[in-house]
This record gives structure tokens, C-alpha cells and sequence, in this order.
């Protein structure tokens, strides 16, 4: 376990502090499992989120880069922020925001380019998210791979007005309208701290992925931020896995209690 992590979380909660988490989905509260539709929240990771939510001094947001309908039924709880589509929308918490420069006629386009193409490369899948589209690859041969990544090219060169985020074998289209992660990581800290009750707070992010990076720099010297897992990155701090970031957050429900 991180012992700087948790003994600064824990003196700040000790001395009254309120607490903003913003956490990832996929491979900081689930394991990383062989197909997206598979990742299911544990009940006991449930418990605990419901308990960081319920508190008077916490306010606790899901960020990913799932579709925001998605992200919500998965967790299935109220007093909860959600953002999906890495942030593009975000709904809860007395929260709600959809980016206003979005337009999803390029979504549409891109989307009838992958699904023509990808029934020719066994193992893809193309979802549509809404304010996004993506080509999973995760069970895509390596020998296919190559036409992954000709695809992806071919889709940025004829469809303008998009930009790609590499995730964990998936590539994310959405709108290039400069706003990611870290732009939404820092939109919901910053409400969210304004309504816990004065005495100041700390602002926790975690994720495991490349997307998270950017919320990581976004955030520095504003939050503490964990990686979960190995690689390189620019957070504070870092735990092993999945499974020592529910002890950080049980952790901090007890502080919280």
C-alpha cells in the first residue's frame, strides 16, 4: 500500500477537510476483463462508493471514457457525478453539462466508415457512445493490426472535425473541441468543492490509463493523483491495482464516517 498517499488523505480527513474524488471506471474500479460489456462492479466496491457518496463531507464522480448512460448503470447510484465520453457530458450530483461545441454529424460519418470497413478485420467492434465512437481491438489478431491503425488513419483523413484518444486497445473518436479529461476533471472539482461545507478540501483523482494523464497534469499541484497500476506517469502516487485502490477508498470512507 502507499503509505504517504494514505496517511496525507487521512490527516487532512482527521482535521475536517472535505473530499472531492473523481475516479476512472474501467481498471480502477474493475479489473481489466476480456470484453468491455463484462466489466461489473463488485458489490463490495458498491458499498463503498455509496458510502463516499452519502457523506456529508465527500462528493465522489465517476469520469470515463465509456458513454455517459453506460458508466451511470454500471455504478447505479444516486449523489453521484457522472462523466462520460471522457467527459463530454457529464450528469449528477446537481451537476449537468454537455459540451456545447459538439456536433454529431461526424460521429455519424465516422461511425457508417468504421462499421463498413470493420466487418473485414475479425475481432473489431465499432461502438457508438453518443458524443463518441469507437473501434475496440482487443481480440484483433496481431496480424490484423496493421489494418486497425489504416483504418483509424483513414477515418481522421475523411472525416474533419475529429480527433483520436488511444485507450487500452480501443481507439476513441470525438470532436475536436479541446476538452478531455483533464478539462472535465477540473470542471467537476471545481463545483464540487463549492458545495461541501466550508473548511477547506482535498481533490482525489485516480485512473489507470493513458486518458488519465491528462487529468493527472491538469491537476497538478490541485489534487493528489494515483495510478493505478504500472507505466510511466505524472501523478503524485501510485497503488499496485484494482485491489489496493478499493483499500484506499474504504480507507477513506472510514475517515470520512
Amino acid at each position: 500500500m502507499p503509505p504517504r498517499l494514505l496517511a496525507r488523505l487521512e490527516r487532512e480527513l482527521a482535521c475536517g477537510a472535505g473530499l472531492v474524488a473523481i475516479l476512472d471506471y474501467d481498471g480502477t474500479l474493475t479489473p481489466i476483463v476480456p470484453s468491455p460489456q463484462t466489466a461489473i462492479l463488485a458489490p463490495s466496491v458498491r458499498t463503498t462508493l455509496e458510502r463516499l457518496a452519502t457523506s456529508d463531507r465527500a462528493r465522489l464522480a465517476i469520469l470515463s471514457g465509456r458513454a455517459l448512460a453506460d458508466v451511470r448503470a454500471r455504478v447505479a447510484l444516486d449523489d453521484v457525478i457522472y462523466g462520460g465520453c471522457h467527459g463530454l457530458e457529464i450528469r449528477g450530483g446537481g451537476l449537468a453539462f454537455r459540451h456545447p461545441r459538439v456536433r454529431t454529424a461526424s460521429l455519424v460519418r465516422a461511425r457508417r466508415t468504421l462499421v463498413a470497413a470493420a466487418e473485414a478485420i475479425p475481432g473489431s467492434r465499432v461502438e457508438f457512445k453518443g458524443l463518441a465512437v469507437s473501434l475496440h481491438y482487443r481480440h484483433v489478431a496481431p496480424a490484423w493490426r496493421r489494418a486497425v491503425r489504416e483504418l483509424v488513419t483513414r477515418v481522421l483523413r475523411g472525416v474533419p472535425g475529429l480527433t483520436l484518444i488511444p485507450g487500452r486497445e480501443v481507439f476513441d473518436f470525438v470532436p475536436r473541441v479541446r476538452w478531455g479529461k483533464g478539462e472535465a476533471a477540473c470542471w467537476i472539482a471545481y463545483r464540487a468543492r463549492r458545495t461541501l461545507p466550508r473548511g477547506g478540501s482535498v481533490v482525489l483523482y485516480a485512473g489507470d490509463d493513458a486518458t488519465d494523464e491528462a487529468a493527472f497534469a491538469a491537476l497538478k499541484g490541485r489534487a493528489l493523483t494515483v495510478r493505478v497500476g504500472n507505466g510511466p506517469s505524472a501523478a503524485n502516487y501510485r497503488v499496485r491495482d484494482v485491489r489496493e485502490m478499493q483499500v484506499v477508498l474504504r480507507r477513506l470512507a472510514v475517515a470520512l464516517a
